[in-house]
């Protein structure tokens, strides 16, 4: 085989792994600190990625660095994503069990207090943090803004509840600079590599 024909079939196996992902080259691009431009060289085949990129695919794949300079016969099946949503719903539904356990404790021990149903309230930001960690760790920036903006106006509206005083309500005043914070973080580009690795 020569390097032109190595070239081909690593391009068609790369993009049949992305593909088989449902990824665009922007998202396969962020996932490994990339630049699509990058991606799109090597989906073109005019250019290679050195073994160090082609490690970091196999591993996001699920794959040997063999699997990329292979002829495939069979159709290629996605990695599994390890419960992508399985796992954070898991944290989270422990976040609320954690409540439960609070509301019941509250009502046996305290049942003077009346508002021991803020617990479930809260485990809403709680659990709203770790949907914002998972997000971040996948690399996915929008969920990652989302999440954590409605974390910040959910503890706003935990502390409204939470406290009976007139000037309270200013707590959702104060929560406007970070949610244009936010917004200027999801509006920046995170910094990609630009090598073309030939």
């Amino acid at each position: 085989m020569n390097e032109n024909e190595l070239k081909a079939l690593v391009a068609k196996n790369l993009i049949l792994y992305r593909k088989a992902n449902h990824w665009t080259q922007l998202e396969l691009a962020e996932k490994i600190n990339y630049s699509d431009k990058s991606v799109s060289k090597w989906e073109r085949g005019e250019s290679i990625p050195d073994l160090l990129i082609m490690h970091q695919l196999s591993q996001l794949y699920g794959i040997k660095i063999d699997d990329l300079l292979k002829d495939k016969k069979q159709p290629i099946k996605p990695k599994r994503q390890r419960n992508k949503f399985l796992i954070p719903l898991m944290a989270a539904t422990s976040v609320y069990a954690i409540a439960t356990i609070v509301f019941v404790f509250l009502g046996i021990f305290a049942p003077d207090l009346t508002n021991s149903w803020l617990a479930f309230i809260y485990a809403i930001p709680v659990s709203l943090v770790v949907f914002t960690i998972f997000s971040k760790i996948w690399g996915n920036r929008f969920m990652v803004f989302i999440f954590a903006s409605a974390f910040l106006w959910t503890t706003a509206l935990a502390i409204l509840l939470s406290f009976h005083h007139p000037k309270i309500w200013l707590f959702f005043i104060a929560a406007i600079p970070f949610q244009v914070l936010c917004i200027l973080w999801l509006t920046l580009k995170p910094k990609k590599n630009e090598k073309s690795d030939s």
